[in-house]
C-alpha cells in the first residue's frame, strides 16, 4: 500500500472519530488541495476502502483495518522514540509519521514485544492488540457502561490506592467482564467474569478505569 493511501485512511479515521470530517478538513489535515481529496475518495471507494453516500463517507471493514494498523505503528514508534531514544513528547510525532510507513508486520511485532506491549503512546492514546473491528469510540469509563455490556479492561489511572484496590478484587488489564448490574445513585457496579465470579466495583473507582465496550461482532483479545 502506498504512503498516500495510508495517510488518507488515517486522516479519514481520525477526523471521523473527532466528528470533524469533511473533504475540506481532510485536505487541511493532509495539507493538499480539496480537488486532490475528491479524486482520492473516488479511488478509495473503487478499491473498497470506503463507501460514499452523498456527502457522507464511511470506512469499510477493510479501510478501518488498514487505518488502525497504521495508527498502531505510529503510536508504537512514538513509545520507542520517547522511552528508548530520549525524544520529547513534542518531537516523537514527526519522526513516527515517517517510520510508520516503512514498518513491516514482522518489525512491528518485534518492536511491540521489545517494549513489553505498551498500552498507550506518550500522549495517552491507546494501543491495542487483537481486538477485531476495533473502534476507538467504544472506549469509555467503566462507570459509563450499561447493564449487559461486555467490556475489556484497558487501563487505570495512575493511583496507588486504585492499584491496591483492583489487586484486592483480582481485576487485571485485558480481562473481559459483563456488567451484570449497576446500582442507582452512583452505587457499585457488579461485574461477571467468564469464570462466573462476581466483582463489585465502587462507582468512584469505576470512573478511573478505562474499558473497551465490545460490539457483538468483535472477538476476544
Amino acid at each position: 500500500m502506498s504512503r498516500s493511501i495510508e495517510d488518507y485512511l488515517k486522516g479519514i479515521y481520525t477526523l471521523k472519530k473527532k466528528k470533524q470530517y469533511s473533504n475540506k478538513n481532510l485536505a487541511e489535515y493532509l495539507n493538499i488541495s480539496p480537488a486532490s481529496v475528491s479524486e482520492m475518495i473516488k479511488k478509495l471507494a473503487n478499491d473498497a476502502y470506503l463507501t460514499v453516500s452523498g456527502k457522507n463517507i464511511k470506512l469499510t471493514e477493510k479501510g478501518n483495518k488498514f487505518a488502525l494498523n497504521i495508527i498502531r505503528k505510529h503510536r508504537v514508534w512514538e513509545v520507542f522514540l520517547f522511552e528508548k531514544l530520549g525524544y520529547s513528547k513534542d518531537e516523537v510525532h514527526t519522526e513516527a509519521e515517517i517510520l510508520e510507513h516503512v514498518t513491516s508486520e514482522r518489525l512491528l511485532k518485534k518492536l511491540e514485544k521489545f517494549l513489553f506491549y505498551p498500552k498507550e503512546c506518550p500522549h495517552g492514546s491507546p494501543i491495542f492488540y487483537g481486538i477485531k473491528k476495533f473502534d476507538e469510540e467504544n472506549i469509555i469509563k467503566l462507570s459509563e457502561a450499561e447493564e449487559d455490556d461486555e467490556v475489556i479492561i484497558l487501563s487505570v489511572e495512575d493511583n496507588i490506592e486504585l492499584y491496591d484496590y483492583l489487586k484486592e478484587l483480582n481485576i487485571g488489564i485485558k480481562e473481559t467482564y459483563t456488567v451484570q448490574r449497576k446500582d442507582p445513585f452512583k452505587g457499585p457496579i457488579y461485574l461477571n467474569s467468564k469464570e462466573k465470579s462476581i466483582k463489585v466495583v465502587a462507582y468512584n473507582a469505576a470512573g478511573m478505569i478505562e474499558v473497551y465496550r465490545k460490539n457483538k461482532d468483535t472477538e476476544d483479545m
